[in-house]
């Protein structure tokens, strides 16, 4: 499993293979957006992501995201990232070409 973390204002994307990062801690706040990709959910949150189901914007509730990508397969788990990476780029210009970066 990898968690992901996605900022609009400053556009990044950022996995964290470790699951006891201390980033990922830091980088929570009250009401935080997450999203939970697993074989039961995979189809519909591309397709959300896909529709621009999910807004980015400068605002506080709107400027990042946290996504948790379990398919017990960390190959797999990046190119799903990698590939939500490019369904956002095609909505925000601030993504696009924007590679995920591996923190930890």
């Amino acid at each position: 499993m990898i968690k992901a973390y996605i900022n609009y204002p400053n556009p990044h994307v950022t996995a964290h293979y470790d699951s006891n990062c201390g980033n990922i801690q830091a980088q929570h706040k009250p009401n935080q957006r997450h999203r939970l990709i697993n074989i039961a959910t995979v189809s519909e949150e591309l397709q959300n992501f896909r529709d621009k189901k999910y807004s980015f914007a400068a605002t506080q509730e709107r400027n990042d995201m946290w996504l948790e990508i379990d398919f017990q397969d960390q190959v797999f788990e990046i190119g799903i990232l990698e590939y939500i990476s490019r369904l956002l780029g095609m909505h925000y210009s601030q993504f696009a070409g924007l590679t995920p970066t591996r923190h930890c």
